[in-house]
């Protein structure tokens, strides 16, 4: 694979692996919101750079998301990104309640969590791979520094590219929630990855 062209059948098989991981993850996490249920947009797979990642996927609004690296075959990281109006959302169809922030955040951390774990068991199963999150961190700021961050996190610079392989979800839960996931691998695991699927 070319560092920064894939071939249009490379990105074709990186997009079905998001679409099967993230797949599981959605039905994990229709199975947190009380059996609601979500929709999944056709996931896109693209090699862009930390900033221009950010610039394409964030903006200025305000945002959380929860980070979790990858340990096994596979190095990068899953990042479950919603605007901050959606994350108190989802609080409220988890908890239940008005809670208190920390209660709160506790809450997206678990859930992200459980959707990762769900999406990189379902990659494992592809590839015969053994692929686990790491602990959780939450991230709060701008949208651009949200995803800006991990991206660039990834590779350590703003100009290295990197895989993004990008899925929006909406869950028809009260109150509604809306959000992103998004695996950021790096490029020798998208190397590894690409071979392991044989393409």
């Amino acid at each position: 694979m070319n560092a920064l062209v894939p071939s249009e059948i490379q990105l074709d098989a990186l997009r079905e692996v998001a679409n099967i991981g993230c797949g599981h993850a959605v039905s994990a996490l229709a199975r947190l919101v009380g059996g609601k249920r979500v929709e999944l947009a056709v996931p896109r797979a693209m090699v862009t750079t930390a900033a221009e990642a950010a610039a394409h996927l964030g903006g200025e609004e305000p945002a959380v998301g929860v980070k979790l690296g990858m340990e096994g075959e596979v190095r990068g990281v899953m990042l479950f990104v919603l605007s901050a109006r959606d994350g108190a959302a989802l609080g409220v169809v988890l908890l239940g309640q008005v809670s208190r922030a920390a209660e709160v955040e506790s809450a997206l951390a678990e859930t992200a969590n459980i959707v990762a774990s769900a999406c990189l068991s379902a990659i494992g199963k592809l590839t015969g791979w053994k692929l686990l999150p790491t602990v959780p961190e939450l991230r709060r700021g701008s949208a651009r520094e949200v995803v800006g961050g991990a991206v660039r996190e990834t590779e350590g610079q703003e100009t290295s590219p990197v895989v993004v392989l990008e899925a929006r979800f909406s869950a028809a839960s009260a109150p509604p929630v809306s959000g992103r996931m998004l695996l950021v691998l790096e490029r020798e695991s998208s190397r590894a990855l690409l071979e392991r699927l044989g393409v």
